[in-house]
């Protein structure tokens, strides 16, 4: 089968992109992917084995391509570079990665008779509406990242595709009340490959990283930083513990345009040598990270948007054998409990993130945590089970006419 796939972000690099189209070519399909070009690469390239087609072509001032590509349903470029690629590639399956270019993708195909799948892999509406009330210029996000009309977006997208892959049960409970049929959705998560992941690490991590010590227990924090991550929290949570021992220390690996803030708040609240801030580290020297330190932590604020995905860390680092420390949006709460991998806080709890921590200083309740989440890792969160639910999906999808639904 040939399929293409729309991305609307720079290809490389994405790990559920990469991860979903391996996968295909692995199962005998053939892949091109259609992708945007802010970092201006040849128009067309093959990266490892995906045909990549970029929008623009690399003729144009890098800010001008970024306006002009802007990722948009009625943007005439992408259609154009969509429209080319069916003609082409003559597809039988159009994957489109999140809402933004699902109603393109839709009508382009749907006009060639070629199935489409929407990888669903964030709540957009209950994005958008979060960027727009963050945003210090509100109307900027008001006019490119409008949450009502992506209501209106995935209302229409509900009727219109022939299915979608979620990243997790909350979101498929989301699609079925849009009036989605249950066979039309498979949950094909963030899961890691078990070869990537284990409790030994590779690489070594980064010089930052202070050495291991007898008297202290590692907290990391791996992702972008923001405010909606809620580690603002934790950070305040650090400081009520400044007594315990062994001592608890929080490494932040990432960046954001909340870094600064979290810098201060660390800084003003005196915990210099417990809080420790690494930059951007890439992604092949993660699993080595998590093996350095003992808690994984995941203190997103709970919210319309979180409660209806789910991070790729908190499987990485239950492939580690490490536990984890996450707040109460759903999805977190729902699988650390029931895998009995961690502890969970409540959202804005200051107080109950401190007893948590201290809880996880006990060596062997990380262990026995740690364990539990390793196993859940081996039986069910790994990407060899969901591709294979992706695979089915697909046949399941494409054997059904638009004119069945």
């Amino acid at each position: 089968m040939n399929i293409v796939a729309v991305y609307a972000e720079d290809y490389p690099w994405d790990i559920r992109v990469e991860k979903l189209l391996v996968g295909f070519q692995n199962a005998g399909h053939t892949t091109h992917l259609v992708c945007r070009n802010r970092a201006l690469r040849p128009a067309n390239e093959r990266v490892g084995n995906i045909l990549c087609k970029r929008v623009p072509a690399p003729v144009l001032p890098r800010a001008l391509a970024s306006l002009i590509s802007t990722p948009a349903f009625f943007n005439p470029m992408w259609a154009a570079a969509v429209r080319r690629c069916i003609r082409d590639a003559r597809p039988e399956l159009v994957v489109v990665r999140d809402l933004p270019l699902a109603p393109l993708a839709i009508r382009l195909a749907n006009s060639a008779g070629i199935a489409v799948i929407v990888d669903m892999a964030e709540n957009h509406p209950a994005l958008w509406r979060e960027v727009c009330a963050s945003d210090p210029i509100p109307l900027r996000s008001w006019i490119l990242k409008n949450p009502y009309l992506a209501r209106r977006m995935e209302r229409s997208v509900a009727r219109r595709a022939h299915g979608f892959f979620v990243v997790v049960e909350e979101m498929r409970e989301h699609l079925l009340a849009l009036g989605v049929p249950p066979e039309r959705v498979a949950v094909v998560s963030n899961t890691p490959e078990l070869m990537s992941f284990d409790a030994s690490g590779g690489s070594m991590p980064p010089d930052t990283f202070p050495p291991l010590s007898p008297h202290h227990v590692d907290l990391l924090y791996v992702g972008n930083v923001t405010r909606r991550r809620g580690l603002h929290q934790v950070v305040a949570a650090m400081a009520e513990l400044r007594e315990d021992d062994p001592m608890p220390r929080l490494h932040v690996v990432g960046d954001g345009d909340y870094l600064p803030r979290l810098r201060e708040l660390a800084a003003k609240m005196k915990l210099a040598g417990r809080v420790f801030f690494h930059g951007r580290i890439e992604f092949a020297r993660v699993p080595a990270i998590f093996a350095r330190c003992h808690v994984g932590v995941i203190s997103h604020l709970k919210t319309e948007h979180t409660d209806t995905t789910i991070p790729n860390k908190l499987f990485d680092c239950m492939a580690c054998a490490k536990p984890v420390l996450v707040s109460n949006a759903t999805p977190l709460e729902r699988i650390v409990t029931a895998e009995d991998c961690g502890r969970v806080f409540r959202d804005g709890d200051i107080a109950g993130i401190a007893n948590q921590i201290r809880a996880l200083l006990d060596p062997e309740l990380r262990r026995r945590l740690g364990a539990n989440g390793r196993s859940a890792v081996e039986r069910r969160y790994n990407w060899g089970r969901d591709m294979e639910t992706a695979l089915a999906a697909v046949q399941r999808f494409t054997r059904s006419p638009l004119s069945s639904r």
